[in-house]
């Protein structure tokens, strides 16, 4: 507590011991009952020498590779991403850049 405090007097804020107690509770609080979200990693891996992309199929449909994540991920970072995908696809990828990113929070919080 006295921790917490004192970091906000470092950084400039001014605030009252009740104000620290009251920041610290709060962000407790946030971090137990924070609403589980789930992400999905699509994947466009192309082929090294012709114009195709791996595809993958199951019963008649066709799918790009993809994980998914049971956390909120930020996608503009690609090291955790990587981290995410390439266990699941049990080989090594490159992120160049995401080419879509559909951000629905509705979709992606789990009840």
């Amino acid at each position: 507590m006295t921790n917490l405090f004192s970091k906000m007097i470092q950084v400039g804020i001014k605030t009252s011991p009740l104000q620290a107690i009251l920041l610290f509770v709060n962000q407790a609080i946030a971090k137990f009952f924070q609403p589980k979200w789930e992400s999905y990693l699509y994947v466009i891996l192309p082929h090294p020498t012709e114009a195709k992309i791996l595809m993958l199929s199951e019963r008649g449909s066709y799918f790009l590779p993809h994980v998914r994540v049971n956390k909120s991920i930020d996608y503009a970072n690609f090291i955790t991403i990587k981290s995410e995908i390439e266990p699941e696809l049990g080989f090594s990828v490159n992120i160049l850049y995401y080419a879509s990113q559909d951000y629905d929070k509705s979709k992606r919080q789990i009840c």
